[in-house]
């Protein structure tokens, strides 16, 4: 699908014309570096689930408005789940979230085929988008992915500038 250009567009392309944006990296690859970045680990769905079957609808009904959807839309989703424990090397993603998360984790889905993920937490969320990296296609097709990829960093630049 090609992207319309308009002036924010054309305005972001300009912004990180010199950017060298990673590449698309496999599910694999991305489950590894989560592991690694956030001491996660894999818990089972019926841990998950047994606290968490609205999040999961909610999470569910995400995906489903994806454009993507189509892909997998006739096979089983391959979910993986994350636990990311409050420890020294992830406290920092708990400052400021006392308030709306008095629990010491986070939850991290991921579905292998796609590569939708969600989590509740703003700067996780981002970091691992932007690790996902973009495809050659969609830079030179300049399709909606490579907006989408670009915004994200422009928001997670800009954001954390401000911190």
């Amino acid at each position: 699908m090609k992207c319309k250009k308009t002036n924010v567009y054309d305005y972001m392309k300009g912004l990180y014309k010199t950017l060298d944006l990673p590449r698309k990296k496999s599910s694999d690859e991305i489950l590894n570096w989560i592991e690694d970045r956030y001491d996660a680990y894999k818990i089972n769905f019926s841990e998950y689930i047994r606290d968490n079957r609205v999040r999961f609808k909610f999470i569910l009904m995400n995906w489903i408005n994806d454009c993507e959807i189509e892909k997998f839309c006739d096979e089983i989703l391959e979910l993986v789940i994350y636990k990311i424990p409050k420890n020294k090397k992830t406290e920092i993603y708990f400052l400021g979230n006392e308030d709306s998360n008095k629990l010491d984790y986070y939850y991290l889905l991921f579905e292998k085929k796609t590569q939708l993920f969600s989590v509740d937490q703003h700067i996780i969320f981002e970091e691992v988008f932007l690790y996902g990296g973009i495809t050659e296609k969609d830079k030179k097709e300049d399709s909606l992915k490579y907006l989408d990829y670009l915004t994200n960093i422009d928001f997670f630049y800009n954001y954390i500038e401000k911190i």
